[in-house]
């Protein structure tokens, strides 16, 4: 039995799997102090895992983690220095494997979500900010240059959701402005043809609230703009995250 989990600024979800089927799923809000962040999962971890647990593996909304070390954590500042593999080794006596969180959802879609059956496929969430990977064959994820880091950065000012609550003081899922939508469409389709410059993937994957939610950014809209490679919506969900940590726990 192997716990797998998708730990995020405002939830985490843990569940067990067998293989890479997901059984039993735990959300629950993320403390935003790291020990009784600790304490939640190893409560529910134990409850999903009475028997013990063979591996651990998932995503944390960290953009850098170095030997289990979080940091980058902008989302859960007081996370960073964390030692989250050794924490859960200590407890569970199992091997780890932690990644960013859009990493993890970027193996989820490439093994069972839109992604399936390519070799090279680039994820993208845009949602509360922006995130992206490219996984490969060996389910690596290419790094992120530090021109794409700025990219990234500029489109998370202009298309997140955060971005869409400073700008129009509504929330993402109540912009109804196809017109204003469209333009967000726009500039998401060119920063796509600079990242498939760098990263040459098979395929975009396009998953987080403001692509798959209310008044979504069009993805026909992102199709027209941008036609160098296929661009398709997320398949898995919320549960890509998960999946990508049944992966790497089988791993």
């Amino acid at each position: 039995m192997n716990i797998v989990f998708d730990i995020g600024g405002t939830n985490m979800r843990i569940a067990t799997t067998e293989g890479d089927v997901l059984k039993e799923i735990r959300k629950i809000p993320t403390p935003k102090d790291p020990r009784s962040g600790l304490e939640a999962f190893t409560r529910v971890a134990r409850e999903l895992a009475s028997d013990g647990v063979d591996a651990i593996g998932g995503g944390i909304a960290a953009d850098y983690i170095r030997d289990g070390v979080l940091s980058g954590a902008s989302n859960l500042p007081e996370w960073n220095g964390v030692d989250l593999a050794h924490e859960f080794d200590s407890v569970f006596h199992a091997p780890v494997s932690i990644v960013n969180d859009t990493v993890a959802a970027g193996i989820g879609e490439k093994t069972k979500g839109a992604g399936r059956g390519h070799e090279r496929v680039a994820y993208m969430t845009v949602s509360t900010g922006v995130g992206g990977t490219c996984i490969g064959e060996d389910i690596g994820a290419s790094p992120i240059l530090r021109e794409l880091q700025e990219l990234i950065g500029d489109l998370e000012s202009q298309i997140s959701g955060t971005a869409i609550r400073k700008k129009f003081g509504i929330e993402p899922k109540d912009l109804d402005s196809l017109e204003e939508r469209n333009a967000l469409a726009d500039i998401l389709a060119e920063a796509l043809k600079k990242i498939a410059g760098a990263w040459q993937p098979d395929i975009f994957v396009l998953g987080g609230s403001m692509i798959l939610g209310v008044n979504p950014i069009p993805l026909e809209r992102v199709r027209e703009k941008f036609s160098v490679v296929p661009a398709s919506m997320a398949e898995l969900g919320d549960q890509s995250g998960l999946i990508g940590g049944a992966v790497l726990a089988m791993r």
